[in-house]
């Protein structure tokens, strides 16, 4: 499965809300690792686009212009610092071929 990286910025959205949008992550990718606040990695097979909408259908419609999200697939071309012991293992595992 191709490694994904999501940038989402949520301080606009109820805390209920923010709930959901996880939820969706987790829906369409058991494996994953939030990075940061502002940060979740996942493997999936759905493509960036389709991850965008899904995340955003679960969230009211009146909020989806409130929530900055990027989603971009990740290369094994992948350069890091600074990370946990488990997130490394877990990112070198998830960009393993």
């Amino acid at each position: 499965m191709a490694l994904s990286l999501i940038l989402h910025d949520l301080a606009a959205i109820e805390s209920e809300d923010e709930t959901r949008f996880f939820e969706a992550i987790f829906q369409i990718a058991p494996e994953h690792w939030r990075l940061s606040a502002g940060a979740t990695l996942l493997e999936t097979g759905v493509s960036p686009g389709y991850l965008r909408d899904h995340l955003l259908r679960a969230l009211p419609e009146e909020l989806r212009g409130g929530a900055q999200i990027l989603v971009t697939r990740v290369s094994g071309d992948t350069a890091w610092a600074g990370l946990p012991t488990v997130g490394e293992q877990w990112l070198k595992d998830a960009l393993a071929p």
